[in-house]
């Protein structure tokens, strides 16, 4: 006699649709969390200073001012982020003082090391206004995410630090 005991049925079958169920379960968590953390691929047309505000504001860093033409934002340090006329890109920059006592050579040399050392800025020196500007360029043209942008705010902000550690004169203000 060949018997077939129905637990063992019930036992298979209910086993087979708690693993159907928590398979559905994983397909649906999955492709829920690629949709939410899947970034919008941003135009170059939808670079606004409204939209630049609201990306920075939603990344939990302080807008300061808002032009026409450029947002400040304060991250650290205080930032201008300039809406290129053609919208191919948006500038990442800031001015910073001189220490009076400072000459040209110093300045030069030190203008120099950073532009050699420092990868992603590039600083220029106005002897007429006694500062150095610091400038980042991130391209929008093609297409990018706020993700990015908020990237290359960190990543000037760290240029940065970096260009000011090799400051060992303190030159800069």
């Amino acid at each position: 006699m060949n018997f077939v005991s129905t637990n063992n049925k019930k036992f298979t079958l209910m086993k087979t649709l708690k693993l159907s169920a928590f398979f559905y379960f994983l397909i649906l968590f999955f492709s829920l969390s690629n949709s939410i953390t899947a970034q919008k691929l941003i135009s170059s047309d939808e670079v606004t200073p409204q939209f630049l505000k609201e990306t920075f504001e939603n990344a939990y860093i302080k807008v300061e001012e808002v032009s026409d033409t450029y947002i400040k934002v304060k991250d650290t340090y205080s930032v201008y982020i300039d809406i290129d006329a053609s919208k191919r890109y948006v500038t990442l920059s800031g001015v910073y003082k001189l220490s009076d006592k400072v000459n040209k050579e110093k300045v030069l040399e030190l203008m120099n090391k950073i532009n050699g050392e420092v990868a992603l800025i590039k600083i220029v020196y106005s002897e007429k206004a006694n500062n150095v500007g610091y400038y980042y360029y991130f391209f929008t043209e093609g297409g990018f995410t706020q993700k990015s942008l908020i990237g290359a705010l960190k990543l000037y902000k760290s240029a940065l630090d970096l260009s000011l550690q090799k400051d060992t004169e303190m030159l800069i203000k």
